[in-house]
């Protein structure tokens, strides 16, 4: 069966409202006070103390993840964080973040909700910490699909 765009943007904006997202302009963006009920956040990576983080992004294949954005934000609550680093990983889909202070962050490894978020990393050692993360792929229909990344 064919889709058309016009067909397939209707069905996203009646989900998107029945889902309780505004819809604007064709796209669907969700509420902060939505969003925080679908799709609850906390600090996914809590470093003891300060350390120099490093790691590597593949897919279930082991594939790396080359020039993928990542980025490091400070946990402040549900709805806030600020973001601390930006880098992007190399060819090999390896990363450095430098030295990371101690404390409540999000670590994101993916920028957009195709791929999971990790729940919680964690480090190899306490001073040169290690994050080697699997992403795997995330169904794009669900609740939160029309909430920013948090």
């Amino acid at each position: 069966m064919k889709h058309t765009a016009a067909a397939v943007l209707a069905l996203s904006w009646f989900i998107s409202r029945a889902q309780g997202q505004v819809a604007e302009g064709g796209v669907s963006r969700a509420t902060p006070e939505y969003c925080s009920q679908v799709e609850p956040i906390h600090p996914n990576f809590t470093p003891a103390e300060d350390v120099l983080v490093r790691g590597r992004i593949t897919d279930q294949t082991t594939a790396p993840f080359q020039n993928f954005p990542i980025e490091l934000r400070r946990f402040i609550s549900e709805r806030k964080q600020g973001t601390v680093k930006k880098v992007s990983s190399d060819a090999d889909g390896k990363f450095d973040l430098g030295l990371v202070k101690h404390g409540n962050y999000r670590l994101l490894l993916s920028p957009h909700r195709g791929f999971k978020q990790p729940e919680k990393l964690a480090c190899s050692s306490t001073r040169d910490c290690t994050v080697d993360a699997v992403l795997i792929a995330n169904p794009t229909d669900g609740p939160a699909a029309g909430c920013p990344i948090r």
